[in-house]
């Protein structure tokens, strides 16, 4: 099957396109950001959910890890003012690295069709938000300790991380009702 380079250039630049864009969803989540104690309540863990089931699990995954590699060379696009390198030692740095994980859980899901699905939707946002918060708790626990990560890193984050769970649902939702009109 040959593919002319007419459509493969279509094909890239579609993908470049949605990089692009996944990749400003997640800057502008991070600056919804509420201090809450060493790490802020954003909408980001909403964004990597639906970059992952909007984009697959490799792109989806692929995208968030250039968002961080963005962070690591010192791009002001975290929620904190940590950058650099700093920023992946510090008490954000767990629920940073579990991203593209959290994405890659989104995708997959996606990629098996539980986007066709409401309920399924959920569940997958649902196990997507929830491993980032679980992650990032954890490595919270590392440096100041379990008992006190799991008061000032899980506990507050537990409603916020259904809710980011079902506003990533709706979109997801409304995306699929829009494709469905667009056919």
């Amino acid at each position: 099957m040959n593919i002319s380079p007419a459509k493969s250039y279509q094909f890239l630049t579609h993908k470049l396109v949605q990089i692009v864009l996944a990749f400003a969803l997640l800057i502008a989540a991070s600056k919804i950001s509420i201090p809450i104690g060493p790490v802020p309540l954003t909408m980001q863990t909403c964004a990597v959910g639906l970059v992952g089931a909007l984009l697959g699990a490799r792109l989806g995954s692929m995208t968030v890890c250039i968002y961080l590699v963005g962070g690591f060379i010192g791009l002001p696009i975290f929620a904190t003012p940590l950058a650099g390198p700093a920023a992946f030692v510090g008490p954000t740095a767990g629920y940073l690295v579990a991203f593209p994980i959290g994405a890659w859980i989104a995708g997959c899901c996606a990629d098996r069709g539980w986007n066709r699905s409401i309920l399924l939707t959920l569940c997958a946002q649902i196990l997507t938000n929830y491993f980032i918060v679980v992650a990032g708790a954890f490595w919270l626990g590392c440096v100041i300790g379990m008992v006190k990560a799991f008061w000032v890193g899980f506990a507050p984050f537990i409603i916020g991380a259904a809710l980011k769970s079902v506003i990533a649902c709706a979109v997801i939702a409304l995306l699929n009702l829009q494709k469905k009109g667009c056919r």
